[in-house]
């Protein structure tokens, strides 16, 4: 005859339920503490995933000490490699078109940037902010560009960081 296609399951109340799953952790916590001290097989992978074979981490070993990065340049230290000019001087190192002086503003007070303001010009990214601005980012303990995060000096540790915020430097200004 068989069984019926329907399944039977035979219906425990939750408490003891429960009950049989902490003995279950209590039976998994022992075998561990006897086979970590010893005094017995370790259990194989097939009855729990708590077996896996992992080896167990080295307790005593000390951990890896990785060379400590190079103290953060001091703010007065960035203020004296990224020198001050004019707006209308940068422009004309740059040889940007008049179109673009127009349209360029400090990202920090988001004031526009005039011909006769004094500037800084960021070493990686080349980006440039009237010079109270980027002094005041600076004295706030920040090393990177307000607009995209690049280091403000050329050397001042992670070089690929430099390498790529160099190649959109002549993004904007």
């Amino acid at each position: 005859m068989g069984f019926p296609s329907v399944c039977y399951c035979v219906i425990l109340p939750q408490p003891l339920i429960l009950v049989l799953q902490l003995l279950d952790m209590l039976r998994h916590a022992v075998l561990l503490c006897l086979s970590s001290l010893g005094l017995a097989a370790p259990p194989s992978a097939d009855d729990h995933p708590a077996y896996a074979a992992v080896p167990p981490p080295d307790l005593w070993a000390l951990p890896a000490v990785a060379a400590a990065p190079p103290p953060p340049p001091t703010p007065a230290a960035i203020k004296a490699r990224l020198p001050a000019v004019r707006y209308a001087d940068l422009l004309r190192a740059r040889r940007a078109p008049a179109a673009a002086a127009a349209a360029a503003s400090c990202a920090v007070c988001l004031g526009a940037l005039e011909a006769r303001h004094r500037v800084r010009e960021l070493g990686n990214c080349a980006h440039a902010f009237h010079k109270a601005c980027i002094d005041k980012w600076v004295d706030k303990g920040q090393a990177t560009c307000p607009l995209c995060r690049a280091l403000l000096l050329p050397d001042a540790g992670a070089g690929e960081l430099a390498a790529a915020a160099s190649t959109s430097a002549f993004l904007s200004f």
